[in-house]
């Protein structure tokens, strides 16, 4: 599952929401990502209203209506099982046959609309949206019970019982505990993000802050002060997904230099980073392009990712009238950004 980072993206069969927290397993495609936008956190432990959605083809057409539908309620997280790939041999993944779609949502009356929405637009193709309410009885834990350690780089991404013993000269070892936060390391957007900040540990070193914007688990804050971030702060707006955070901050020992604050971008006044990680949505990008490229410092970078190769050229456009792009880098169906404020200049123009 994902924590909702726009729709059209992440997806793992196991992680669950959770922004890669979403993984038993590089699944599928998409995840969502709104965590960060703006509406109401629910309460911990509340029970998560959801829509189980079924589409008996899962073309690219009506798939691209889904999510576009989808996004514009926001969505806390989507797990999706598409059934037909699992026969595909490994590394020739077969277009879904025909998909299973759970979305969770912040409040019931985004649940609803967006129940009244997809029968509106795709019911006569078939598409059926159950809500229903969901309990955390402990089933996000169960869904990862399977999940392993993943290298990226120069760090091993790993669940308390597969972590490695720490050994001079091997990989840092960074332990995330998967629950209700986004990003165990299995997604490709995560990966992406976690190569870049590896790419560019020297700013993280010499750099007065980092910023880590729509969080989930933690992972990138911690990799970040792992590689050598003197200060890095965790923004997330779920509850839930924080309390997972703040228990893989103090596991990983970085809880000196990992802050964690609950909100959104609306809400929040934060300081500007030097480095600053987005693993969100193009949806998300394309809305906040402005206010985003505010918290990062003049001359800093944002390594943005959860943006699908199509949306690309979309936020690339939202994005380079404030901000050039240094890298570029691609893993399956996702592309991941490093964009780099000019040192001098004109202030960004306010978000319209």
């Amino acid at each position: 599952m994902y924590l909702a980072r726009s729709l059209r993206r992440r997806t793992q069969r196991s992680e669950f929401c959770g922004a890669d927290s979403w993984s038993g397993g590089d699944g599928p495609k998409r995840r969502a990502s709104e965590a960060f936008r703006g509406a109401r956190s629910l309460r911990r432990g509340t029970p998560r209203p959801a829509l189980d959605v079924h589409l008996p083809v899962a073309a690219e057409s009506l798939l691209a209506r889904l999510d576009a539908l989808l996004d514009d309620h926001d969505p806390f997280a989507i797990h999706d099982d598409d059934a037909g790939n699992d026969a595909a041999a490994p590394g020739h993944r077969h277009p879904p046959v025909s998909l299973e779609r759970r979305v969770y949502f912040f409040s019931t009356g985004s649940r609803d609309a967006a129940r009244w929405a997809i029968d509106g637009a795709l019911g006569a193709d078939g598409a059926r949206a159950t809500p229903i309410d969901i309990a955390d009885d402990g089933w996000a834990a169960r869904s990862h019970a399977g999940l392993r350690a993943v290298r990226v780089g120069d760090l091993i991404v790993a669940p308390p019982w597969d972590a490695p013993a720490p050994v001079a000269g091997s990989p840092t070892v960074v332990i995330i505990e998967p629950s209700m936060g986004f990003g165990t390391g299995h997604h490709a957007s995560t990966r992406l993000c976690l190569r870049a900040l590896q790419r560019f540990r020297d700013r993280l070193r010499t750099g007065r802050r980092m910023l880590d914007l729509g969080a989930g688990s933690g992972v990138l804050a911690i990799a970040a002060a792992l590689l050598g971030a003197r200060s890095a702060t965790a923004v997330d707006r779920d509850p839930d997904a924080l309390a997972n955070a703040r228990d893989n901050v103090r596991r990983n020992g970085v809880d000196d230099r990992v802050r964690l604050v609950e909100g959104d971008l609306e809400s929040l006044r934060l300081e500007a980073g030097d480095v600053v990680t987005a693993n969100l949505t193009g949806a998300f990008f394309l809305r906040h392009a402005a206010a985003l490229l505010r918290l990062v410092e003049a001359g800093g970078l944002l390594l943005a990712g959860g943006i699908t190769v199509g949306e690309e050229p979309a936020v690339r456009a939202a994005l380079e009238p404030r901000a050039g792009v240094r890298e570029r880098a691609v893993e399956e169906e996702w592309v991941g950004l490093v964009l780099e404020r000019p040192a001098h200049g004109v202030c960004p123009p306010p978000e319209t």
